[in-house]
């Protein structure tokens, strides 16, 4: 869906917010407001990744940033497009997110109107507070899944917990790549002319992204502790539980050995006495004991 707003911010004249862009409206994009098949490709590919980009033919400027998106399967990042191109403003909210849409309101329509830099620096500003949120709500499912694994490590919160260091590995790179961007806008074409104010501007935006950034590495280092202390923890009830067995197995061997040459058909000590069965199961207990104490002195069991 494009949604069009006469606006007045320097050269720009209208903006162009385009909510999950369909093929019919890639085609509005390519025939009412020229843009060529190839930037429109560009644009529209979610798995594209952090990137600013300009072209000196057409003197547009292309913002890629990624932002956070929940699914089922966990957190992800999607790219969010901001187009400056002739007297257009145009930006690509791919999953029709809501916050998304107020920030760009919020900064285009009501922002600062005699500087187009500004906005853009406080658009990408907020874009990386959008991933507070997302990460209070990974840290309370940490914190919940660590008391449930304390008790008992269930596969299932396993699980989950491994669905939360995926989600913050993809935090992880995008937070990355929006600080590399930030860092590098002030040498590119953008930055060329910045005044003292885009120059805090920016420097505000960098700040907030890097703290975003440690945020989600300390959380990920969190996560990735957690998951490797249950591994071993895993680990070690599984030895524990095939040292058991296998002391069983030795200890049921015993009589089962000493019983199976009575079973033989050749003479054997005290096969004719009737306490015979008694002294068996003696020499069978004491050898059972033997053996138990002689795993214990080597620190066996």
């Amino acid at each position: 869906m494009i949604q069009s707003e006469k606006i007045s911010i320097g050269p720009f004249s209208s903006w162009l917010n385009v909510d999950k862009p369909t093929s019919e409206d890639v085609q509005t994009l390519r025939k009412k407001y020229n843009l060529s098949k190839e930037l429109l490709e560009y644009v529209t590919d979610i798995d594209e990744p952090t990137n600013y980009d300009y072209d000196k033919e057409t003197e547009s400027q292309l913002f890629i940033y990624h932002i956070p998106y929940k699914t089922q399967q966990g957190f992800l990042t999607v790219p969010v497009v901001i187009l400056l191109i002739a007297n257009q403003i145009i930006t690509f909210n791919h999953f029709d997110d809501a916050t998304v849409k107020k920030i760009f309101t919020d900064e285009i329509l009501n922002g600062d109107t005699s500087n187009m830099e500004t906005n853009i620096l406080e658009i990408l500003k907020h874009l990386s507070d959008m991933y507070l949120l997302p990460m209070h709500e990974i840290r309370h499912q940490r914190k919940e899944l660590n008391d449930l694994l304390s008790s008992r490590a269930d596969n299932k919160n396993l699980i989950a917990l491994a669905s939360l260091r995926k989600s913050l590995i993809y935090f992880s790179s995008a937070t990355r790549n929006n600080q590399q961007l930030l860092e590098s806008l002030a040498d590119k074409h953008f930055g060329r002319n910045f005044l003292e104010d885009q120059v805090e501007s920016l420097v505000d935006a960098k700040i907030e992204t890097h703290q975003v950034e440690q945020l989600v590495e300390t959380e990920s280092e969190i996560v990735t502790q957690l998951i490797n202390t249950f591994d071993t923890i895993l680990s070690n009830n599984l030895n524990d539980i095939m040292k058991i067995l296998t002391i069983w197995s030795v200890v049921l061997a015993i009589p089962t050995i000493i019983t199976g040459f009575y079973g033989m058909n050749v003479k054997l000590p005290l096969e004719h006495n009737s306490f015979a069965w008694i002294v068996v199961i003696g020499i069978t207990i004491a050898i059972i004991f033997w053996i138990i104490h002689a795993l214990r002195h080597h620190r066996i069991i």
